[in-house]
């Protein structure tokens, strides 16, 4: 009768995840059947779990046996090319930074695509680091590549680095080495809680490595992204220390660096929405109904959105820059939407200030724009540089484009193209041709204001900055006067107290640069507050003195934040 209770389900693992090959209601069958599942080389794993049935109707299940590995070595791997100089490590601990591991996930993702293995894994492990190094030339081919990157400016010669940074992997690999065989504690409950537990333990070794290896060893036993992602993310979200939410937000990112991601935004029409849907998982926004990940992806999200994962972050819009430079179609099954794809992911890039990482994104999406033209070289360049212009919402972002790319390295051989585009921004008459005139004033003054501080605040010659900057300011004085905005506000029927709060919150809000325009508002204010007896008729009809001394003091604080001193 307990026979017929009892079921046994065999499970094996196939590229990192687990499926259910069959059903037998023997606990002798069912091992050997995964017997026979493991004499495969290419099996990563097999498992039995028992099912019980109880006497009130639920299921029981118990994990009875459980075998997971590496699969037999089916070839040589190489590295994956990067183009850009990672900095530099000067020390062995620098090896474990963020940038570091970036560049390691990047450079041997085939590698970690295998063995399911992050860099932190990676490298607090001795007998994964002793792997690795023995594997074909990958790790000589990888220090070759980032040694010659980071000698091409000729400081020093590429020999001498390569010998820096092998001389650091042998002391990461002793390190790893001296803790191999040490009784470290199990994550049980927060990762805040093991980090103390750590403390406790009386060794020479730091406390954050140690915290690191448990966190290492406890995934090693995970054999796919999303079950690493989804242990990580239920870690961060369970713990309220931010410094071991920071430990986490690391190996994060590390996981984000693999293919997960795919599986994270699930399936999506073209590489444009992909990118758009990168863009909102970052900001915490993703819809995740579509999502492969599960509850992974929920999490994940919702720690996005309360912002406790920077590195992640920026890992992910990382990974959305480099997928929009590469030169696969932003919509493959419509080539004629291209240039609607384009727009669609430009305007997912812009924020309400300006671009989302700024020269990166100008650059990025300039570099897209190069596919789009039929002219190559440097022709193709300066005609892509004007259709990313011309694509803007309106001339404002127009100029906060120009002025974020001139922070990028096409501004080394494009500069003058750069400039030229700002003739268009120099033809505006009026503030409703340099900006969208479906916005409301206010956000027509923001827009203006932040092209503003983006010509101020980039790297374009002073002559040319100073000219913009004095255009901009003058179009908006020009706004202020045509529009009557500052005797809108200070309307001569409305108490004194209105008048000035409203006049000086206008000032404070934001909405004018320093410059002409600010003047011509701050000097209304000036007028009204010169007035004989100012702060009696400020507070007057407030009968009550506590309540007139506050608004009194308020306003004065008004007043400083409005820029007019302490």
């Amino acid at each position: 009768m307990s026979a017929e209770r009892a079921s046994f389900e065999i499970s094996v693992m196939k590229d990192g995840r687990w499926s259910t090959e069959t059903i037998t209601y023997a606990e002798g069958e069912a091992r050997t059947i995964a017997k026979k599942f493991l004499v495969d080389r290419k099996c990563e794993g097999c498992k039995i779990v028992r099912n019980w049935l109880r006497g009130d109707g639920t299921m029981t299940e118990t994990e009875i046996f459980c075998e997971v590995r590496a699969i037999k070595d089916d070839g040589p791997v190489r590295i994956a090319p990067i183009d850009a100089a990672p900095p530099k490590c000067e020390a062995p601990t620098d090896y474990f930074g963020n940038s570091s591991r970036n560049v390691m996930n990047r450079l041997f993702r085939a590698y970690l695509e295998k063995v399911f293995l992050t860099p932190t894994e990676l490298i607090y492990s001795y007998k994964e680091l002793k792997r690795i190094q023995d594997k074909d030339n990958l790790v000589s081919s990888a220090i070759d590549r980032v040694a010659q990157l980071q000698t091409q400016n000729g400081d020093q010669d590429s020999k001498s680095r390569r010998e820096e940074i092998f001389k650091s992997i042998d002391q990461m690999s002793a390190r790893a080495r001296r803790i191999e065989n040490l009784k470290l504690p199990k994550i049980a409950g927060r990762f805040s809680e093991t980090i103390a537990k750590v403390r406790t333990l009386g060794t020479e070794e730091d406390d954050e490595y140690l915290a690191l290896a448990v966190l290492s060893r406890d995934l090693m036993d995970v054999r796919n992204w999303v079950g690493k992602l989804e242990r990580l993310c239920k870690l961060a979200i369970e713990d309220t220390d931010p410094h071991a939410i920071a430990m986490l937000d690391n190996v994060i990112a590390d996981v984000l660096g693999a293919n997960v991601v795919q599986e994270i935004l699930g399936w999506q029409p073209s590489l444009g929405s992909a990118i758009c849907t990168m863009i909102d998982l970052a900001d915490g926004k993703m819809p995740t109904e579509k999502s492969d990940a599960g509850e992974s992806a929920e999490i994940l999200n919702r720690l996005f959105a309360e912002r406790k994962l920077p590195v992640s972050r920026a890992t992910i819009l990382d990974r959305a820059h480099r997928q929009l430079r590469t030169p696969n179609a932003l919509n493959r099954n419509e080539t004629g939407k291209e240039h609607e794809e384009f727009k669609k992911v430009m305007l997912r890039l812009l924020g309400p200030s300006g671009f989302l990482l700024g020269a990166e994104t100008a650059e990025a999406l300039t570099t897209r724009q190069t596919r789009m033209v039929e002219q190559g070289g440097a022709a193709g360049r300066r005609a892509a540089i004007g259709n990313t212009f011309r694509a803007m919402p309106d001339r404002a972002y127009g100029v906060i484009y120009i002025c974020e790319l001139a922070g990028s390295e096409l501004a080394t051989e494009h500069a003058a193209d750069m400039v030229e585009q700002l003739e268009a921004v120099y033809a505006s008459r009026s503030i409703a041709e340099l900006c969208e005139r479906t916005l409301s004033p206010r956000d027509r003054m923001t827009r203006a204001t932040n092209a503003h501080r983006a010509a101020v605040a980039s790297p374009l010659p002073d002559d040319i900055k100073k000219k913009l900057a004095d255009f901009i300011d003058g179009i908006l004085e020009k706004y202020l006067i045509d529009e009557q905005i500052i005797e809108k506000l200070d309307h001569p029927d409305s108490h004194l107290r209105d008048r000035a709060v409203r006049l000086v919150q206008f000032c404070a809000a934001g909405v004018l640069p320093e410059g002409k325009a600010m003047t011509r508002a701050r000097q209304r204010i000036l007028g009204l507050l010169r007035q004989p007896s100012f702060d009696a008729h400020f507070v007057d009809g407030i009968s009550d003195p506590a309540r007139a001394t506050k608004s009194l003091r308020d306003f004065h604080q008004l007043l400083v934040r409005a820029g007019f001193g302490g």
